[in-house]
């Protein structure tokens, strides 16, 4: 593993000394490039071990804001790539944020910290808070399910979207919650046809599956896996659900069933679910304003050298209507944090302990 790493890395690299020209495996007339940039950090360590996990970006693309385990916000000028300042944050009390597994900056400025079966707002300012719990109890529509637990939930307005499951752990579709009156209004999906051929248990009682994406832009919401080259795309202004399936001339374009999916300790499942690995896995999608495309990634393994792997990174584009524009093959971690800012695309990169990104500036 450390051998990937330092070859990941090297690869990575090769675009902090200029800009690397990368020409689409499809069309012609679309073209990137690749500049790796570097936060100043000043005196300062900026946490990011966790690969940028707890962090989102402002309303206005300007700044990058990090929870750190240590309830301090860090707060990053993207402009001029420097680390502003770290405010530090109470875990508990009438401003507290307990114990975040994402955090959001909502539509209206708000910081969206989201909590096992709850969730916090924050003002812009951080001067007051709004607490929402998301049991099955303080909810109203969810009597034989509950909210998937660590599933990503996102805000628009006075609506929360979140995955919904029984108790058996199965996720049957979305949920809309009102934060207004917590009523819950559930858009059955075949997520569980979905899911089940690729749902792993240990022991009776624990299942583990890859996590179900969500990404949302205007009044349109993509849920999608990791299994399967397809969206499904909810119209929110009418609730209707259309899904699209694509093709990838570079990958597969679906996962293979596993044979096997019981496993009896912890060190068998993560066995198992190392050699899932190997096949294609489709990651969430991000959507540029400024261009009004959308962007994938997913990777596969190609082959192997020795006893290490080498897999292919896939970078796919689609127009706002989730036509498939283009697809080609990029030299970065299709799965790190990444978001858009003024039309660029910034993937997140860690070299020698330095905050980095990988910033892919396109060419229509």
């Amino acid at each position: 593993m450390k051998k990937l790493t330092i070859i990941i890395l090297a690869i990575v690299c090769l675009s902090c000394n200029g800009s690397t020209e990368v020409d689409n495996d499809k069309r012609a007339d679309f073209s990137f490039k690749i500049d790796t940039v570097f936060i100043d950090a000043g005196d300062e360590l900026i946490f990011h071990q966790v690969g940028l996990s707890h962090s989102d970006l402002s309303k206005d693309q300007k700044r990058l804001f990090n929870f750190t385990p240590k309830s301090e916000l860090e707060v990053i000028d993207l402009d001029s790539m420097k680390l502003l300042e770290k405010i530090a944050l109470d875990k508990e009390g009438p401003l507290g944020t307990g114990w975040p597994y994402a955090i959001q900056v909502d539509q209206t400025g708000n910081l969206v910290f989201y909590g096992v079966e709850e969730v916090r707002f924050f003002s812009s300012d951080l001067s007051s808070m709004k607490r929402y719990q998301l049991t099955t109890d303080a909810l109203s529509g969810l009597e034989l399910e509950r909210l998937s637990m660590f599933n990503p939930k996102i805000t628009d307005g006075d609506f929360l979207f979140s995955i919904y499951q029984d108790y058996e752990q199965v996720p049957h579709g979305l949920a809309i919650v009102s934060l207004e009156d917590m009523n819950v209004k559930k858009i059955p999906l075949d997520l569980e046809g979905r899911i089940a051929p690729y749902t792993y248990t240990l022991g009776s009682d624990r299942k583990v599956f890859e996590m179900i994406n969500l990404a949302l832009f205007d009044k349109t919401l993509i849920i999608s896996t990791a299994y399967a080259n397809e969206a499904l795309i909810l119209d929110l202004a009418t609730d209707s659900v259309t899904v699209k399936t694509f093709h990838s001339e570079l990958t597969s374009d679906k996962k293979k069933v596993p044979n096997k999916t019981a496993a009896g300790t912890i060190n068998e499942l993560d066995d198992l679910m190392k050699e899932a690995k190997k096949d294609v896995t489709f990651g969430q999608f991000y959507f540029d304003k400024t261009h009004r495309i959308l962007a994938r990634f997913s990777q596969e393994m190609d082959r192997k050298i020795g006893d290490s792997l080498v897999f292919k990174n896939v970078l796919t584009v689609f127009d706002e209507n989730l036509n498939q524009l283009a697809e080609t093959l990029v030299p970065i971690d299709p799965f790190s944090k990444k978001f858009f800012k003024d039309g660029k695309l910034y993937s997140y990169v860690n070299v020698e302990d330095e905050l980095g990104f990988a910033v892919f500036t396109f060419d229509f």
